[in-house]
């Protein structure tokens, strides 16, 4: 039996499964349809930007299709793991990372959500799955049914430390940092939110987060979009910018607009520095001194990757990027969920 973890981003899903196999898109779901159209123009390439499925008899374009659907959404109610959405898109992606029917699945949630939903997240993943049908994607043409004989639910941040301190044979990547007494920080930039945990070494190199010093910001990639979107809607007098066009902007700064240039750059520029200070007053609201006081300071996620050097200088440039930031939190709960299965038979479920 395969072990998978799955990091149900707001931004992004990341998997990553026992034999090493790993995939990242968009945390997006749409309605689907049919796209005859495309083949007049072409084949469509089977692969992760054309991932087209049937669950529970309905139609759904996942990832980079759904922006193609006009119902295209991300889920951000506070108990999103009870959405359709969310059982779609761990389906979808536990099921490209392995091709075992039953597996071991180890997730995660913010830390402000973890003590009030990981036990009934567990429970509502547990079991056979509804049949999967891929009319397009990786897995086009195959039925997929999966049983998640094990579900074990880990919190965000706090698991990302495991990807920071350890690497992939489970030795210590900073041992100088693995003292009694020493204390670690790490901030995880999401899409939607900013979660930061600090834990304490203890003798047998483990650690106790501080619960205290831990928690989860509502800032993150998505105020940026917010800020681009705001641009373009005083720029062109109301009109507003798909999800695709947000993704031209950051990579290019640039969107044509009725033959001419609508330039991005300052805007970018601007949120990022905004976003990046609001963070970090969040966060020494919380830590005040003690954070002069930490042995390491860890910046884990996609927006790590994005604010980085926004944010760095706030901290006086002590951050230390974890070396696969969008795939921290789910390395980390593939580690855990080894370890502790190592330590506990999994029961039989379903």
């Amino acid at each position: 039996m395969e072990q998978v973890a799955v990091d149900l981003g707001y931004g992004y899903v990341k998997a990553i499964s026992s034999s090493g196999r790993r995939i990242v898109f968009p945390s997006l779901v749409g309605k689907g349809f049919n796209r005859s159209i495309t083949s007049v123009l072409g084949e469509t390439p089977d692969d992760i930007q054309n991932i087209h499925l049937e669950y529970q008899e309905e139609a759904y374009f996942v990832g980079e299709l759904a922006k193609e659907s006009r119902s295209a959404s991300r889920i951000f109610e506070r108990e999103r793991f009870s959405h359709i959405y969310t059982q779609i898109l761990l389906n979808a992606a536990i099921q490209m990372v392995t091709e075992d029917d039953m597996v071991q699945v180890s997730t995660g949630l913010p830390l402000d959500f973890y003590q009030s939903q990981a036990k009934e997240f567990r429970q509502s993943i547990l079991g056979i799955q509804p049949v999967t049908r891929w009319k397009s994607g990786p897995l086009a043409g195959r039925e997929k049914r999966i049983n998640i004989n094990q579900a074990m639910i880990f919190p965000q941040g706090a698991s990302a430390i495991f990807s920071a301190l350890m690497n992939h044979e489970g030795k210590y990547v900073y041992p100088q940092l693995m003292e009694e007494g020493n204390m670690i920080a790490l901030i995880d930039i999401g899409f939607r939110t900013t979660d930061y945990v600090v834990v304490e070494m203890q003798k047998n190199g483990s650690f106790v987060p501080k619960a205290k010093l831990s928690g989860t910001v509502d800032e993150g990639v998505i105020n940026l979009h917010r800020d681009i979107r705001q641009v373009f809607k005083t720029t062109t007098g109301g009109a507003d910018l798909s999800e695709s066009n947000i993704s031209r902007v950051l990579k290019n700064e640039f969107l044509p607009y009725k033959g001419k240039r609508i330039e991005f750059s300052e805007a970018i520029q601007n949120s990022k520095q905004s976003i990046a200070a609001n963070i970090a007053d969040r966060l020494k609201g919380v830590w005040a001194e003690e954070s002069d006081l930490f042995d390491a300071v860890f910046l884990a996620g996609g927006g790590g990757e994005l604010f980085e050097a926004f944010i760095q200088p706030h901290f006086d440039h002590r951050l230390e990027k974890v070396l696969e930031n969008q795939f921290a939190n789910a390395i980390g709960y593939l580690r855990l969920g080894k370890a502790l299965s190592q330590q506990q038979p999994a029961k039989k479920m379903g």
